[in-house]
């Protein structure tokens, strides 16, 4: 038979110490690791925390995109989305047309296909059609593993485009005064050898005209030609001025509906020259009413009607006819040129008057109709470009008409300043000196 076992040891314990050494070193490392994992917890909450204030603060709205669909935004986000449209695009990739789009939310999926098929971020500003906001829009693709997923930043902008638009317009007045510097120094030579040239012309026309031969004949043409000469002198005097911007004053009475026809004597030779050479027909139909005196230089009015006659005629090439009419209407004098022409195009109605400014091409210098409107406005008028429904351009200049002074007799002119100057006491003794 086999040995008998020894009896079990009463001290177990020592015997276990091995195994309670290692378990409580377990316990240890299983406490270790729930502290680091509430630390852990805490740290991503306090992230997820301040990553859901930053952007529920943030002024710009964002938006993430899958598939085409928004499956989170922000705050922001649904604010800028509730402004009304349409959105117009204003920019971006070279050979890209200009789009037009009913919300923001239309504006972040078509910017999301955009980028996708272009294969990188892209920067678009999208303007209100009515409102004026601007916002600039960015699309880039996150890295997500299996799906497509788009971040949309959308930030207003409308100061800072308005800021742009200022600075812009702020560069472009620099660079008129600019050239209109460089104008000047040009025509203050230019404007001397000219004026001897027509100063010479004018003497020699006005020893012709005491010819007998020609002194027999008519002097229509004489005077028109001495008038010619002296307004073209006046008008090489008046671009050197207006290339410097110096003001000038005008104090003479005029009126315009001897103006006018005075202008149509004079454009009336160059406006057939051209009907005839090109074989087309351009007729004339003046419409005026005596009308009221207004202040303004009489050459530079004339000038302007010139002006007007002579545009109106380069704006039919097919012929046509141009209508000048004048009335007397509250207190203004008001004069209308028309063509039955191209017209203007719309988006330079309100570029029309400013320097430089031609849609003649090289044909034209784009001083015209700029000289035109200085004019007018020193003469306290104004002037005004449209566009026919019929068809072709209408110019309408507005002339505040000059009051008449009230006919008084040199006496009851006197009599009253006298006795309102005269002291009491003095008119007193005077009476006396009467009645004695």
């Amino acid at each position: 038979m086999s040995p008998p076992r020894p009896p079990p040891r009463a001290d177990g314990e020592e015997a276990n110490t091995p195994l309670l050494r290692k378990y409580q070193q377990l316990l240890q490392k299983h406490d270790a690791l729930v502290r680091r994992l509430a630390e852990h917890n805490v740290e991503h909450i306090s992230t997820f925390k301040l990553s859901s204030w930053a952007l529920e603060t943030s002024a710009s709205g964002l938006t993430l995109l899958r598939g085409g669909r928004v499956v989170l935004a922000n705050s922001r986000w649904h604010e800028l989305a509730r402004w009304p449209g349409p959105w117009r695009w204003r920019g971006g990739a070279d050979g890209e047309a200009p789009r037009s789009v009913r919300t923001l939310r239309e504006v972040a999926i078509q910017e999301t296909a955009a980028m996708l098929s272009a294969g990188g971020p892209r920067v678009i500003r999208y303007g209100q059609e009515a409102g004026g906001r601007v916002v600039e829009v960015s699309t880039e693709r996150l890295a997500a593993p299996g799906e497509v997923l788009v971040l949309v930043l959308a930030r207003d902008i409308t100061e800072q485009a308005r800021a742009e638009e200022e600075l812009e317009q702020a560069r472009a007045v620099l660079a008129q005064r600019e050239h209109l510097r460089a104008l000047g120094e040009m025509a203050a030579g230019i404007a001397h050898d000219l004026n001897n040239t027509l100063n010479a012309m004018r003497l020699r026309l006005e020893l012709l005209g005491r010819h007998p031969a020609v002194a027999a004949a008519p002097p229509a043409h004489m005077d028109a030609l001495v008038r010619i000469v002296t307004d073209a002198s006046t008008r090489i005097s008046r671009l050197q001025s207006f290339a410097r911007q110096q003001p000038e004053g005008s104090t003479e009475l005029v009126r315009l509906d001897t103006l006018v026809h005075d202008a149509l004597d004079i454009a009336r030779g160059d406006i057939d020259h051209r009907a005839t050479r090109e074989g087309v027909r351009v007729h004339v139909e003046v419409d005026l009413a005596p009308l009221p005196p207004v202040r303004g230089s009489a050459t530079d009015l004339r000038f302007v009607f010139i002006n007007l006659l002579l545009n109106a005629r380069d704006a039919m090439p097919r012929g046509g006819t141009i209508r000048v009419r004048g009335r007397h209407e509250g207190g203004h004098v008001i004069i209308t040129v028309e063509d039955e022409g191209t017209g203007i195009p719309p988006e330079h109605l309100g570029d029309i008057f400013r320097p430089f400014f031609s849609t003649k091409g090289d044909k034209g210098t784009g001083l015209g109709l700029s000289m035109a409107y200085g004019v007018v406005s020193r003469a306290g008028g104004t002037l005004i470009a449209a566009n026919r429904r019929q068809g072709g351009a209408l110019f309408t200049l507005s002339f505040p008409t000059v009051e008449p002074a009230a006919p008084v007799t040199p006496g009851a002119a006197r009599k009253p300043r006298q006795r309102a100057a005269a002291p009491r006491r003095g008119g007193r003794a005077r009476a006396k000196k009467k009645r004695s």
